[in-house]
């Protein structure tokens, strides 16, 4: 690993104000010592497989147990696709909350009344239960099981969602998907016809040019991806990232594009417009794959840098050299859907812009782009073809 990679690693680990250290990333002892001193033969010493919930990631380790039942070591594991071997700083940190002096170890149930200070004594786990129980069937029978609602999220929803299948209530919803990814997803679907899937389904390892639009790889420390961009980091890819902040990633660009916040629909268009006017695009790409390309064109004609420059308060210079940059590393060029879309206003249409832009460079299906792994052939056939246009919503600002 090469210094520009473990700096980005050390970097994207400790976050503002951290002070972790970069082995941290690959394991940890929660009882103290160095990972070369750990002495994984000791007597009593048991190893049990695990994985963490601490983010929908979901790496797979292995949690060595003393004789006590105490946890005295995790580390990722090597098979798992997403750790492949190595556990993140939030993983290895959510042990804290395991041994934290202040979690809760038992049922609580209230004593205080409505509108007192909360009041809470311990209860037996069957006590708590059967309270919740017979809670549950008097609103069944006093108002019908529909009227109980569950509102899930995480790998515990399916568990509640078993159970109200068996009360009877099919009121069931995960808001989470509405603010999160849910908009990333339909902007996708109504230009691809499918959705990049979560984990997102990105090659970018083998990409010869990032582009991170409200996409924080480095801090939001999704696992699989800062080891794939450190990687990619390792092989000299150009990295082009637009936040208003010098972000961990931005750090580590060729181009930072410190744009005003809100305005991201202004320079994806002005991105079109350069790569479609100065003829960057994947000409048979668009042909074989796209539609709507004339309506596309025409419309992004009046989104030129200079019409861009007083809303982003990026200058026209920025603009085309990023937009060349992608144009001349394509098809290995991604650029990054990002995931907490809701974030940035309506992210339908941006996303759907992101694809667009994707699209012209001819990187959905292709090496060091959208790549679906599950596919065996270097660049896959796409069957349906990909929108430019035609859509309930035009792109614009």
């Amino acid at each position: 690993m090469n210094s520009s990679r473990r700096d980005f690693i050390k970097i994207s680990m400790m976050g503002v104000g951290a002070t972790a250290v970069a082995s941290s990333l690959y394991s940890v002892d929660v009882f103290g010592g160095n990972i070369e001193d750990f002495n994984y033969d000791r007597p009593g010493l048991k190893r049990f497989p695990t994985y963490c919930d601490v983010c929908f990631w979901k790496c797979a380790g292995w949690t060595y147990v003393d004789e006590k039942g105490k946890i005295k070591k995790i580390i990722g594991n090597d098979i798992d696709t997403h750790s492949k071997g190595r556990l993140c700083t939030r993983g290895t940190g959510g042990l804290g909350m395991h041994f934290d002096d202040d979690r809760i170890k038992t049922p609580l149930i209230r004593v205080s009344k409505k509108g007192e200070k909360s009041v809470f004594r311990e209860a037996s786990w069957e006590e708590a239960i059967t309270l919740v129980a017979s809670k549950m069937s008097d609103i069944k029978s006093k108002y019908g099981a529909e009227s109980f609602a569950l509102l899930k999220h995480g790998a515990i929803g399916s568990h509640l969602e078993h159970l109200f299948s068996s009360y009877g209530s099919d009121t069931v919803a995960e808001p989470a998907f509405a603010q999160c990814r849910g908009p990333r997803d339909e902007g996708l679907k109504l230009t691809f016809g499918e959705t990049c899937g979560s984990p997102e389904a990105t090659d970018m390892r083998d990409s010869k040019c990032l582009v991170f639009i409200g996409s924080h790889i480095g801090e939001n420390m999704h696992n699989s991806q800062v080891q794939e961009v450190s990687e990619a980091i390792d092989k000299g890819v150009t990295i082009i990232t637009v936040d208003p902040r010098l972000s961990t990633v931005a750090s580590k660009s060729k181009y930072w594009l410190p744009i005003r916040p809100a305005t991201d629909m202004a320079l994806l268009l002005t991105w079109m417009n350069v790569i479609i006017f100065e003829d960057l695009y994947d000409k048979e790409y668009v042909a074989k794959y796209t539609t709507g390309f004339d309506e596309l064109k025409e419309h992004v004609r009046q989104f030129t840098p200079e019409w861009a420059y007083s809303i982003t308060d990026l200058t026209p210079k920025m603009i085309r050299d990023s937009a060349r940059e992608m144009a001349k590393a394509a098809p290995a060029t991604l650029i990054h859907p990002g995931r907490h879309s809701t974030w940035y206003g309506d992210d339908t249409q941006r996303t759907r812009a992101i694809g667009i832009l994707n699209a012209l460079l001819g990187t959905w299906g292709r090496r060091g782009g959208f790549y679906f792994n599950e596919m065996s052939c270097p660049e896959i056939a796409i069957h349906k073809k990909v929108s430019l246009w035609k859509t309930k919503k035009k792109l614009a600002i």
